[in-house]
Order: C-alpha cells, then sequence, then structure tokens
C-alpha cells in the first residue's frame, strides 16, 4: 500500500513537471510578431492595409513568381519557366507539379490560377486589385500544368508589382467556392509555409507550420501575428518579452537598439504618406481653398513633431530613383508671406478664415493624434477650425470611401513599379482607395497609356505629366516616404524586404 502511495506521489511529480515545461517548449517553437493594428482580411483579392494584412497572407499564399528574398529581384515560385509572346500580350506559365493546398483542398492546378486572377477582373467582383490586372482579358488553361495569361495590351508591371505582389497570390478554387469569399477571408487555404490556424477575439492570428510545404520549410512551428496599433505599445511588449518583433518609436530607437537583448534597423519605406483633401464636397471642392491650405500646413514642423525629425520630407508620390520621378514645388509660408495667404482666404470666400470649420479624420494611435494636433494648430494661425476624429479602422476605412471628411492623413504602401503607386487616384478608385476623391479624364488617360507600354521613358513622361496635374489641382501635400524601425530579440535572426517588411518563415534561430 505504501510503494502504491510513492508510485501515486510519483506520477503526479512527474505530470507537474511536464506542465510546466511543456508551456516552454511550445515557446520555444513559437514566435509572436507584432502587426500595427487588426488585420482585415486574409483574402489577396481584397487586401486592405498593407503592413497588417500582407505578412499574414505572404506567410500562407504562394504566386506564380515572388522576390528573390531580400531584395525586389523577381523569380519562379509556383511556375517554374514561362514564355512571352513577340507582342507581350500573351504569357505562358509551366507550373511545378505535385504542390498540395492546405488542409486536404487538393493540388495546385492552372485551374486555380485561372480562378485567382479571373476573380479579380470579374465585373461584380469589386475587387480593389481589378486595375493591378488591368489588361488581362482572360485566362486560359492550356492543361493541368500549363496556363496563359491573354492581354488586350502589354502590360508594363505585370512583373514588377502585380504578380509578386498580393493581386498575384494564388487561392485555392475548391475553397473559396465551398466556403464562400466572406467566410475565406478569415479562413484562408494556400500552397504557403504557414497554415491558418485561428483568428481569436483579441484579433490574433495564430499560422502553424506547413510541414508538407514545396520549398525548404519555416524553422519555426507556430507564428502568432498580434495586433498592436502604434510603435509605444510595441516596445513595452518588446521589452516585456509578449512579442519577439515589433516596430520602435523613432524617439526611443537609439536607446532600445543599443540593449544586449535586442537588434534593431531602420529601414527606407517605399510608401507615401500624404495630406488629402477631400476636393470632391465643400468647402474644400473649393480650389483657393485648397491653394491656401498647402501654405499653411507645414510638413517640416510634422516630420519633427511626429517623426523626431529623422524622416526625411517628400517632394514626390514616388521616391527620387524611380521612373517618372517630379519634384512638386515645396510651397513654404515665408517664401510667400502672410498676407498672400490672407488674400487667399479671402478669395476663395473666408475672408480671416472667419466661418471656416474643416473636419479630420486620422486613425486612433498616438502617432496620427500627433500628426492631427500639429495640423490643428497650424490651422488655427490662420483662424481655421480642425476638427478631430480619430478612428479604428474599420470605420476610419468606411469614412475615407464614403468621403464625409475635408482632410485625412493617409500612408500608402507603394511598390518598385509607378503604375501601382498612381492607380488609387484613378477615377475609378472613387468610392474606394481615392482619398483625394479627385477625378481627371487626362490622368486616368496617361496612366492606361503607360499601363500599356513597355517604353519606359514613355511611362516616365506619364508619370510625370500625371504628378503635375495633381499638383495644379492643389489635392494633397506629400510629407514623407518615411522610415521602418523593425526591432528584434538577439535569438531569432529576421529576414526583410528591402523596405523592412518582414518575411516570417524565412526567421531563424540564431543559437543554433
Amino acid at each position: 500500500m505504501l510503494k502504491n502511495k510513492y508510485i501515486y506521489l510519483l506520477i503526479i511529480t512527474v505530470l507537474c513537471l511536464g506542465l510546466l515545461t511543456n508551456p516552454a517548449a511550445a515557446q520555444d517553437d513559437s514566435l509572436n510578431i507584432a502587426i500595427p493594428g487588426r488585420a482585415q482580411t486574409l483574402d489577396p483579392a481584397y487586401l486592405q492595409r498593407v503592413l497588417s494584412d500582407w505578412p499574414v497572407m505572404n506567410s500562407i499564399f504562394n504566386g506564380l513568381v515572388k522576390y528573390k528574398p531580400g531584395t525586389f529581384e523577381v523569380v519562379p515560385d509556383l511556375a517554374k519557366e514561362w514564355e512571352i509572346s513577340e507582342d507581350n500580350t500573351e504569357i505562358t506559365f509551366q507550373l511545378k507539379e505535385g504542390i498540395e493546398f492546405h488542409k486536404g483542398y487538393g493540388e495546385f492546378t492552372a485551374e486555380d490560377v485561372k480562378f485567382s486572377f479571373e476573380r479579380i477582373i470579374a465585373e461584380d467582383a469589386n475587387s480593389p486589385e481589378a486595375q493591378s490586372f488591368i489588361n488581362l482579358e482572360r485566362v486560359e488553361v492550356i492543361n493541368q500544368y500549363t496556363v496563359k495569361l491573354i492581354l488586350t495590351q502589354p502590360m508594363g508591371r505585370l512583373f514588377t508589382s502585380t504578380l509578386p505582389f498580393n493581386a498575384g497570390l494564388i487561392v485555392s478554387k475548391k475553397a473559396v467556392e465551398e466556403m464562400g469569399r466572406e467566410k475565406f477571408a478569415s479562413n484562408p487555404i494556400g500552397t504557403g509555409p504557414y497554415v491558418f490556424e485561428e483568428w481569436d477575439v483579441n484579433n490574433n492570428i495564430t499560422l502553424k507550420r506547413n510541414d508538407d510545404y514545396f520549398e525548404v520549410g519555416a524553422e519555426y512551428g507556430e507564428i502568432v501575428f498580434m495586433p498592436m496599433s502604434d510603435p509605444t505599445s510595441q516596445e513595452l511588449a518588446l521589452q516585456s518579452g509578449e512579442i519577439d518583433i515589433g516596430q520602435l518609436t523613432l524617439d526611443n530607437f537609439d536607446q532600445i537598439s543599443q540593449m544586449e537583448k535586442f537588434e534593431a534597423e531602420i529601414y527606407p519605406d517605399l510608401a507615401i504618406q500624404y495630406v488629402a483633401f477631400n476636393t470632391s464636397k465643400e468647402p474644400l471642392n473649393n480650389k483657393k481653398l485648397r491653394e491656401a491650405l498647402r501654405y499653411i500646413i507645414n510638413p517640416e514642423e510634422i516630420l519633427i513633431g511626429a517623426f523626431a525629425g529623422k524622416a526625411e520630407r517628400a517632394n514626390s508620390i514616388l521616391l527620387e530613383d524611380m521612373t517618372g520621378y517630379w519634384q512638386a514645388p515645396d510651397f513654404k509660408l515665408e517664401d510667400v508671406g502672410e498676407d498672400y495667404v490672407w488674400n487667399l482666404l479671402a478669395e476663395a470666400g473666408y475672408p480671416e478664415g472667419e466661418g471656416l470649420e474643416l473636419e479630420y479624420v486620422t486613425d486612433a494611435n498616438e502617432e496620427r493624434r500627433l500628426i492631427g494636433a500639429l495640423i490643428q494648430d497650424q490651422l488655427s494661425r490662420f483662424n481655421i477650425d480642425l476638427n478631430i476624429e480619430a478612428l479604428e479602422v474599420g470605420p476610419k476605412i468606411d469614412r475615407w470611401q464614403d468621403g464625409s471628411y475635408d482632410i485625412t492623413y493617409a500612408r500608402f504602401t507603394n511598390t518598385v513599379d509607378p503604375g501601382y503607386n498612381f492607380q488609387w487616384n484613378l477615377s475609378e478608385q472613387l468610392g474606394k482607395w481615392n482619398l483625394f476623391h479627385w477625378s481627371n479624364k487626362e490622368y486616368d488617360n496617361l496612366w492606361q497609356e503607360a499601363e500599356t507600354t513597355l517604353d519606359s521613358n514613355l511611362r516616365a513622361e506619364n508619370y510625370k505629366k500625371m504628378q503635375q496635374l495633381m499638383n495644379d489641382d492643389s489635392i494633397g501635400i506629400w510629407v514623407t516616404h518615411g522610415v521602418k524601425t523593425p526591432a528584434w530579440i538577439t535569438e531569432i535572426e529576421p529576414v526583410f524586404s528591402p523596405d523592412g517588411v518582414i518575411l516570417p518563415w524565412l526567421i531563424s534561430n540564431s543559437e543554433e
């Protein structure tokens, strides 16, 4: 009896030790990665927030091609090779064989490619990515592992930004048809290095390693993407051990990056951050008023106050070394004097700024609130009232798309191809992502011409003209391209794209 008692105690002790050690062991094989706010969708055809949606999608799905890790060089992914016709309107892809979709949804084939791309261009799809495939007429299945993209005209950016970015990711036809679009957006099925596991009540998204991945598998068995709306909360979570990778504030970058247990890097950002005027409704449908605001709102003060002076001023939607770069004027108040601006306000019908009250919509995070407060102070110097409404992502996007605001501040992620960057200001994007609510047919035609040629000189000239049209209509103010400031614990070794976006499946353990 006594012997049985000892055996019983021994069993309990072993079980308790197991309970104590198993969570730690699981944690050793798990990574927590911060994303800047709740992901909106995991359906590549309907991406809304690049910084929150893309890292998750990019871990779940593959495209026909991809960016070579750490570069913007395009290399094969689900396709093993391709052939382009002499007139650049037919691209035939030979697909890799034997690649399986997650969760038993069968083998990836040409039918999935056809379905993935044609669902984007379908008239009733209302996909914001339709312009990414603007010249795609149809996709033709040659056989199970051969597929042909048939274009109405050549597409200059097909391989630079459409196919390697979210619009080019391949979904499971069977899964989308079985679940329906809405359910698929939160239960994605791809072929990628990680499999979707859970989207919990805290909006954490958990992925499990795909042990059947067709390339070298991920090192970590689990990744949890945790929404944290601003870098301050990410800094605290990093220091407390809640997350393994996050972003730092520019104010604290030097201090935290010098700590022994962390590493950090500053990456140039491809994005553009800007002040957008809603040109479609009173009072900012008045060009004279928009011209006045361009002199009143001072981007330099925003960069000092909200970016610790470490982000550089942008005078173009594009980076300087991109095709079609054109530098807009500075519109500095000291160059024209206050009387000039007072006269513009009077010509707009607001002498001395009296009676002018504007609605400003922004994100509910510390940085964007601060930017709003800085703009509010600048406008108050000319007796203009600015009502600031800080919103969570969903309600903010609703306001953006229905145009119920006068001014907003936005950050749009760009790609290495200018056509992608300019498409969001097209007339077709009214009610979607055209935050200026501005329509210009000449702009639309120039963009369309640039999309249908491989002549880089013609494309460059068109993009310059498009920027001049935007400038002539005073539709907003470019502020900065910004920087990314990722930081991580020293026990891991992450891999980033050239603009600082994490590639989660390539993270390795630096101690091994």
